[in-house]
C-alpha cells in the first residue's frame, strides 16, 4: 500500500499537520528562540538537544542524530510502519486515504497476508489448547517443570505442544492456507503437519501478529529446533523471537539482550531478565539491528561460548556498523565454555547474570579483540594487516565522534595515522568569500551546494532562480540535478515546507544528503539569508559560464567553431 498512496495526497497530509503540535503531544517541548527544544526520546540525554522547528516542518536531534518530518517522527516515536504513519496522520487531520490507494490492501497477495495472519492466530490457539488437555502433553509440562518455566511464563509466550501423529490440524482449516503458511507438507499426494510432538514457539511481531512457528523436541530426536519456512508474512532476517512478550513489559528497554535460542529468551525472562529476544536460526542481520534500536540505545549481543556462537557474535558486529550512531551502544558477553544464556542463568542466577551483562564488553574493544587475534603488532607485517582488515570495517561507521574515536584507537594500535576522512565527515561549512560561517581545515562546499541546502531550508527562495539557469542545471552536476529536481517539487507542491521536500525524497539514494541539508546550521541571520542565495546564484553561474567558456576553447583546439559557438565564446569571453 505505501507505494500506492499518492505522493500528492502525502503532501497535502504533511502540510495539514504541525510538526511542533504533534510532537508535543507526545513530548513536551519548550521554545527556545524560533525553534523548540527537549530532551530526545530517541536516546537517553540530560542536556536537551533535541530540536523542532516549525516553519520547517523539520525535527533533528544533535545528539543521536535522529531526524525527519511528521511521518518520520510517528514511525520512530510510536513504533509504526510508513502506511501505519500515514494511516494515524490522516486520522488526525480529518483526511481519507485515497479509494485507490484504500484498494491497494484488497490485492491478492494482501488478502492472502491477511488470512494467513488469522490462520496462524488460530493455530497458535489451537497448539495452546492442546498443551491442557492432549493426553500426551505431560511430557511437554515435565520437559518446561525441569527446565524451570513456569505456567504464568508458559501463557505470557503462549507456548503450545503439537502433538504426535501425522495429522492433528483441525480440518476446518483451509489446506491451501495451511500449505501457503508451511504448517502442513505435501509429499506424493499425502499431507502431514510440519510440527509433530514438539512445543511449540509462536513468533510473534511486534503488533502481536503471528508471523511463524518454532517447534522444539523434547528429547535426543533430530532436528532439536525446527521453525516455518519463509513465507509472505514471515521473512527471517526481519523478525526476532520475544520483542512483541519485551515491549509489553517495557516499552522503551535501557537495553535488549540478543540471544540464540527460544529458550534462552524464555529461561532469562523466567529469572527476571524479560528484555531478550532471539534470532530465529539465522544469523544477526542488518535488519534485525535497525528493528531493534527503534525501541532503545543499547544492544548487548550474548551468544553461545563456543566457535559457532564466536562467529555469530562476529557476524552480528558486521551488520551493526551502519546502525552505531553517536548515542547509541553495543556490547559483547562472551560466555564460558559449552555455556548458553539458559544454562548460565539456571547456574549462577540472574544477578550474577546481570552484572556480567554490566560488564559486557564494549563494542570498540570486541571489535579490536578479535583483530588482533593472531597478529603481531610488534611487526610492519602486523600493522599492516590490521590496517587492511579494520579499515574497511570502520569506514561503514556513520561520520560522528565515536567514528572518530575509533580511528584513533586504529592510529594508536598501528602506531600511525591510517583512516582518512570520508566525504560523509566532511561538515558544511562556506566559502571565505562567502557570508556562510566557516570553519578552518575543513572543505568548503561550493556554489550548488550552498544554493540547495539554502533552498530546502528556505522554499519560498525558489523564486529568485530564474528561467535562464533552471534551463542549464540538469546538465551541471548532482547539484544541479539536485536543485533542479527540488524546484520542479516546489512548482508542483506550492507551499511545501523542508519536511515536504524530504518526503520527496524518501528510500531514494539522496535522502541521507537532503535531510544533512536541511540540518545545517548557516548561522545565517534571517534577513542576509536572501543576500546569501543571490550570492549564491551570481557565482553558481559565472561557474557554469567558466566551464561552457573552457569547452569551447577546448572544442576550438581540435576542430572549427561554427559562428554561434565562436559569438558565443567572445561573448563568454567579454564577461
Amino acid at each position: 500500500m505505501a507505494g500506492k498512496i499518492p505522493r500528492q495526497f502525502i503532501q497535502e497530509l504533511i502540510a495539514r499537520i504541525d510538526l511542533v503540535d504533534l510532537v508535543d503531544a507526545r513530548v513536551p517541548l519548550r521554545q527556545a528562540g524560533s525553534n523548540f527544544t527537549a530532551r530526545c526520546p530517541f536516546h537517553s540525554e540530560k542536556t536537551p538537544s533535541f530540536t523542532v522547528s516549525r516553519d520547517k516542518q523539520f525535527y533533528h536531534c544533535f545528539g543521536c542524530g535522529a531526524h525527519g518530518n511528521a511521518i518520520d517522527f510517528l514511525m520512530g516515536y510510536d513504533h509504526l510502519s510508513f502506511v501505519e504513519a500515514v494511516e494515524s496522520l490522516a486520522a488526525s487531520a480529518g483526511l481519507k486515504i485515497p479509494v485507490d490507494a484504500q484498494s491497494a490492501t484488497v490485492d491478492p497477495q494482501s488478502k492472502m497476508a491477511k488470512a494467513i495472519y488469522e490462520l496462524q492466530d488460530a493455530v497458535s490457539r489451537f497448539y495452546a489448547h492442546q498443551f491442557k488437555v492432549h493426553p500426551e502433553t505431560s511430557r511437554a509440562i515435565t520437559y518446561l517443570k525441569r527446565r524451570g518455566v513456569s505456567g504464568e511464563l508458559a501463557q505470557r509466550y503462549r507456548l503450545g505442544y503439537a502433538p504426535p501423529g501425522w495429522q492433528n490440524l483441525p480440518s476446518e482449516f483451509s489446506r491451501e492456507l495451511l500449505e501457503a503458511a508451511g504448517l502442513m507438507i505435501m509429499k506424493d499426494d499425502k499431507a502431514y503437519d510440519r510440527f509433530r510432538d514438539r512445543i511449540i514457539f509462536p513468533i510473534r511481531d511486534r503488533r502481536g501478529r503471528v508471523v511463524g512457528f518454532g517447534g522444539r523436541v523434547m528429547g535426543d530426536e533430530t532436528p532439536k529446533y525446527l521453525n516455518s519456512p519463509e513465507t509472505i508474512v514471515f521473512k527471517k532476517h526481519k523478525e526476532v523471537y520475544g520483542l512483541y512478550e519485551l515491549l509489553k513489559q517495557s516499552p522503551r528497554p535501557e537495553r535488549i539482550v540478543v540471544v540464540e535460542g527460544y529458550m534462552d529468551v524464555i529461561a532469562l525472562a523466567q529469572n527476571g531478565i524479560s528484555n531478550s529476544v532471539a534470532t530465529l536460526g539465522t544469523a544477526t542481520s542488518a535488519d534485525h539491528v535497525e528493528l531493534l534500536f527503534r525501541y532503545t540505545d543499547e544492544l548487548v549481543f550474548c551468544f553461545d561460548g563456543d566457535s559457532a556462537g564466536q562467529k555469530a557474535a562476529w557476524k552480528a558486529l558486521e551488520a551493526s556498523l551502519s546502525f552505531l550512531r553517536d548515542g547509541r551502544q553495543i556490547r559483547f558477553l562472551v560466555l564460558p565454555e559449552g555455556q548458553d544464556p539458559d544454562s548460565l542463568v539456571r547456574s549462577e542466577g540472574a544477578d550474577a547474570f546481570l552484572n556480567r551483562l554490566d560488564t559486557a564488553l564494549p563494542f570498540s574493544d570486541y571489535f579490536f579483540r578479535c583483530l588482533v587475534r593472531r597478529l603481531d603488532l610488534g611487526t610492519l607485517e602486523g600493522r599492516a594487516a590490521l590496517i587492511n582488515k579494520a579499515k574497511p570495517l570502520i569506514g561503514k561507521l556513520p561520520a560522528g565522534v565515536f567514528r572518530e574515536m575509533i580511528d584513533k584507537r586504529l592510529e594508536e594500535l598501528a602506531g600511525h595515522g591510517v583512516v582518512e576522512p570520508s566525504d560523509k565527515s566532511a561538515k558544511l561549512v562556506g566559502p571565505s568569500e562567502s557570508r556562510v560561517a566557516s570553519v578552518r581545515g575543513r572543505v568548503q562546499p561550493s556554489a550548488s551546494r550552498i544554493l540547495l541546502a539554502l533552498l530546502v531550508q528556505n522554499p519560498e527562495l525558489a523564486a529568485m532562480v530564474g528561467a535562464d539557469l533552471r534551463s542549464k542545471l540538469r546538465t551541471v552536476n548532482k547539484n544541479g540535478y539536485l536543485i533542479e529536481k527540488v524546484l520542479r517539487i516546489l512548482d508542483e507542491n506550492p507551499g511545501s515546507t523542508s519536511g515536504g521536500i524530504l518526503e520527496h525524497f524518501r528510500g531514494a539514494p539522496e535522502e541521507n544528503f537532503i535531510a544533512n541539508l536541511i540540518e545545517w546550521d548557516t548561522l545565517l541571520p534571517k534577513e542576509g539569508i536572501r543576500a546569501e542565495f543571490s550570492d549564491a546564484l551570481m557565482r553558481f553561474s559565472h561557474q557554469l559560464k567558466r566551464e561552457r567558456l573552457d569547452e569551447l576553447i577546448k572544442k576550438s583546439k581540435k576542430m572549427q567553431l561554427s559562428s554561434e559557438e565562436r559569438e558565443e565564446m567572445r561573448v563568454l569571453m567579454s564577461q
